[in-house]
């Protein structure tokens, strides 16, 4: 070929192309939904790289957030790797540089408008210079000029919000008959190379044309000629989307369950634009397909769509020994968990033993698993252990713990690596504790050594080797937040609440006194069994933990003197906590005693502004166990009749702000209490929304007011008790647990602003609510 070839399409036409300016592809991230109510993990039950997009998510088209790479990314290293064989006189970096380097589009575009392309090509700044009197150079620059232009088409992005609005550049028919007219006419039959990349780009301006069908017409005149390579499939791929978009589904999707069997890049582009079909139309669809391989795919693509059981059976029965198998079987029983693994609460028992086992039953369909149970005792599959696991794990389910023994014992000797047998050894595990209906020392030695292992650290490194950290994680903590539960619930049956807090903690259990004392004495024994070590080594609390939270009871109780002698019993501790910025744990000396009020947790406000009081300045500054002893000093006061209204006043605004209400939560901010967030659970609702101890102490100040102007305050903050009172118990927390509206709350005339407005408007404390409660003012209104 003649230097004048790049003259031939350049000059003119491509000019167009590069007038548009060049799309980048967007990139849209998914929720990640996979895993969270599951123990049965495709990474390692089927294993096997290329399938692992279609694996089961409940929130996401594909697994595990993958979203389908761009061909340009997707077919980089190949196309260099070709470019550069080819070409033979350059490095592979330059190479890349011309095929991929953003920059170089604005440098072809100058080109592209001269009349001397290789005058013009010199005289840019290009990082890497080409010898254009070689021919194969000349070919490369071509190319560079069709592909990078085509990409205008190909490559344009959206606005999400925007998209019905979106303007679709098509490329126009002078283009795509230019760019024809070079694969038929101008490029050399014996370079054979060359001329598939053009064939290539022959069918991607047609596909983004106007005309798309031209492209199927083209690819039939002209494929027999081509190597069945790379770019052959990829250009199939462009006949399947034409089909699609002119509407002939069941010929799109043959032609894309082709492409799935033949190249494995395109596999999840393939099942991305398959459209599942009705049962009569896919039936058809089969028949006519052009082999075995083809209609195996269909079955894969459409049980992949439908979630049916049947694709699954169909495409056994076509042939046992399919890898598309594994992935339709892993969906199966990943669907399935997410209907039959519910107990997902955290901080409650939500299990009863008998309830649970027979509440899983009835969630296996007993028909599919009889079949399951076949082709796993069969073994004629490419896959037999992901049969046998299954088979083992929903037979365990509806209870035939014997047969669920069988088949997990088999696939544990068919496992590969130490993935596969932790997978088994969780399964084993989930066995081995539904069949326990009572918990005693035969139950504990039986499960000791793998209950040791799902609720300690070192059931995870072996699942490291398969998945990332997160995935791993969620797959076992299922499963060993259930172990827990159901172990909790065994004792719970027997009355050892005791035992039933060490293996599952759940609120309240501290409330009682008695019980944490008994928790403790238990912590500090040398005498524990096996049994009771290995959950004592993993149990969240410790003993500053457990002094501070009986601290924080007795506190709510009004037992000062009884808080404190807990508070006192803290010490220092090293903590392993987690830093975020740095991406990695770290041990720290941890003091309670040390940690302080963010507030003047005595202050007394007409207006309610926690941020306002942890920004003021704060004289004095108080640890929780300061403050309870400054508590214990005013009501000893109290006691021997010393300034009572001030003694008073302060103690009950004490036990506001350390209510939710108030400026205080740090005060009962307690691993063992657990209330943290912005709603109060029902265990510690009463406690923590609770204006018993607020009005005790306000009653006794308002009793001992010795002027209007104290007892206008004492008003005014009475309304805020009851306020809070009203709202936690019939507004929004009423017995019922109902939210709603209830009539007449959106404005109410509390005692206190009666009181106030009728005994106390001479006062400048009521000036000074008037100025500061809008809600007071609209009732004077």
């Amino acid at each position: 070929m003649k230097k004048k070839i790049l003259k031939t399409l350049v000059v003119g036409s491509l000019v167009s192309l590069f007038s548009y300016g060049f799309y980048v592809y967007g990139c849209a991230g998914d929720w990640r939904g996979s895993g969270y109510a599951s123990i049965f993990s495709p990474e390692i039950t089927v294993n096997n790289k290329h399938y692992e997009p279609f694996f089961y998510d409940d929130y996401s088209t594909f697994y595990n957030g993958y979203s389908i790479e761009s061909t340009t990314g997707l077919f980089k290293e190949e196309t260099i790797n070709d470019w550069t064989t080819y070409l033979k006189k350059y490095k592979s970096e330059v190479v890349e540089y011309y095929l991929f380097d953003k920059d170089l589009n604005e440098i072809l575009a100058k080109v592209g408008k001269s009349k001397h392309v290789e005058a013009e090509l010199n005289k840019q700044k290009v990082k890497h210079s080409l010898d254009l009197s070689d021919e194969k150079s000349r070919h490369f620059v071509l190319f560079l000029m069709i592909a990078r232009g085509v990409e205008t088409y190909s490559n344009q992005t959206y606005d999400y919000w925007d998209y019905d609005n979106r303007k679709q550049l098509n490329a126009d028919n002078s283009l795509t008959a230019k760019v024809e007219n070079l694969y038929y006419k101008e490029v050399s039959q014996n370079d054979t190379f060359f001329k598939n990349r053009i064939w290539f780009q022959v069918l991607r301006t047609k596909f983004y044309s106007n005309d798309k069908a031209a492209v199927i017409t083209f690819f039939n005149e002209t494929s027999a000629a081509q190597p069945k390579n790379t770019l052959y499939y990829r250009g199939l791929s462009y006949v399947a989307g034409a089909y699609k978009k002119m509407g002939d589904f069941q010929k799109s999707n043959e032609l894309f369950a082709l492409v799935f069997t033949a190249s494995k890049p395109l596999m999840a582009a393939s099942l991305f634009d398959y459209k599942p079909l009705e049962k009569a139309a896919f039936e058809s669809t089969v028949k006519t397909a052009a082999n075995q391989a083809t209609k195996e795919a269909l079955y894969a693509l459409q049980g992949y769509y439908t979630n049916s059981f049947d694709a699954l059976q169909e495409l056994y029965k076509m042939n046992a020994n399919s890898p598309h198998i594994d992935f339709l079987l892993s969906r199966w029983v990943n669907i399935n968990e997410q209907s039959i693994n519910t107990y997902t609460g955290y901080e409650t028992l939500d299990i009863d033993v008998k309830k649970v086992k027979k509440e899983l039953k009835s969630k296996v369909d007993e028909g599919e698993l009889k079949w399951i149970n076949e082709v796993a005792t069969n073994g004629k599959v490419n896959n037999p252990f992901i049969w046998k696991a299954t088979a083992g794990y929903f037979n365990t389910l509806v209870g035939d713990y014997k047969k669920a023994t069988n088949f997990l014992n088999a696939a544990n000797t068919l496992a590969s690596n130490d993935g596969q047998k932790e997978q088994i050894r969780s399964l084993n595990l989930l066995n081995n504790l539904l069949s326990v209906n009572k918990i005693n020392k035969t139950a504990e030695e039986k499960l000791l050594a793998d209950v040791s292992w799902i609720i300690s650290n070192d059931a995870y490194p072996g699942y490291a080797e398969n998945l990332d950290a997160s995935v791993k994680f969620e797959r076992l903590n299922y499963l060993q937040n259930f172990t827990k539960k159901y172990i909790s619930a065994l004792y719970q049956k027997e009355g050892d609440k005791l035992m039933s807090e060490l293996t599952y903690p759940i609120k309240g259990f501290y409330k009682d006194q008695k019980q944490s004392v008994a928790m403790e004495k238990l912590l500090l024994t040398n005498n524990r069994s096996s049994w009771q070590n290995a959950f004592v080594n993993v149990y969240p609390y410790k003993f500053q933990d457990l002094y501070e939270s009986r601290g924080i009871y007795l506190f709510y109780e009004d037992k000062i003197d009884e808080a404190i002698a807990e508070f006192e019993k803290i010490t220092p501790f090293e903590n392993r906590e987690y830093n975020w910025e740095k991406e990695q744990y770290e041990t720290k000396m941890v003091d309670y005693k040390k940690e302080q009020f963010p507030g003047n947790p005595f202050n007394g406000k007409i207006k309610d502004c926690n941020d306002c009081d942890h920004l003021a300045k704060q004289p004095v500054k108080y640890s929780q166990l300061e403050f309870l002893k400054k508590i214990k000093e005013m009501k000893a006061k109290i006691a021997a009749g010393e300034d009572v209204f001030n003694n008073a006043l302060l103690v009950g605004n004490a036990f506001y702000n350390t209510s939710y209400f108030g400026n205080g939560r740090f005060f009962y901010y307690n691993a063992i209490i657990n209330e943290y967030g912005n709603n109060i659970g029902n265990e510690h609702a009463k406690m923590l929304y609770g204006m018993e101890n607020v009005t005790k102490y306000y009653k006794m100040a308002q009793h001992a007011a010795l002027d209007n102007e104290q007892k206008a305050k004492m008003a005014y903050l009475f309304s805020k008790a009851e306020r809070n009172h009203f709202y936690t118990t019939e507004y929004f927390m009423g017995i019922d647990g109902y939210w709603g509206y209830h009539e007449g709350a959106d404005f109410k005339a509390w005692q206190g602003f009666i009181d106030l407005k009728n005994q106390f408007s001479d006062t400048k404390y009521y000036k000074d609510v008037i100025a500061e409660c809008g809600y007071f003012s609209k009732y004077m209104d």
